[in-house]
């Protein structure tokens, strides 16, 4: 029983309880994007979320369309750059960052915090839109630890 207990600390130091962020890629003609954050995560824990777009064409209004998964028992204590709107469809966050111009490229960062009570696997999938034209469309899923 007692040897039971020791495992927990040492599968926390091989990073099997999260934090360790993740990259997800994908691309299109259109636009190559790059999500890095964390896929595990305990409660109370603050993380980065840094999304970045480069741009293959001009694209007219560069919109990050965020999951529910994202924000649902999560504070957001920032993000950097600030986006010129947010809001919200479909029960999903969209920050509109304007035009971003062929061969340029756009970085955000967002700093989350996990809320204590929040435990589960959830999806956080990401839509890159040109106006309502979807271009690229990354899926990711979270888990979060006691």
């Amino acid at each position: 029983m007692l040897c039971l207990i020791g495992v927990l600390p040492v599968l926390a130091l091989f990073n099997v309880f999260g934090q360790h962020p993740t990259t997800t890629s994908a691309g299109v003609p259109a636009a190559s994007v790059n999500v890095t954050a964390p896929e595990r995560l305990r409660s109370g824990l603050i993380f980065q979320v840094r999304v970045r777009i480069t741009a293959h064409r001009d694209i007219r209004e560069l919109q990050l369309v965020f999951d529910r998964g994202w924000w649902e028992s999560m504070s957001v204590n920032s993000s950097v750059p600030e986006p010129t709107e947010e809001s919200s469809s479909d029960g999903r966050v969209v920050f509109d960052y304007g035009p971003l111009g062929a061969g340029h490229t756009h970085v955000s960062w967002i700093y989350f915090q996990v809320n204590p009570t929040n435990v589960g696997e959830r999806q956080e999938n990401l839509d890159v839109k040109d106006g309502n034209t979807e271009l690229v469309r990354i899926k990711r899923s979270m888990t979060i630890f006691p």
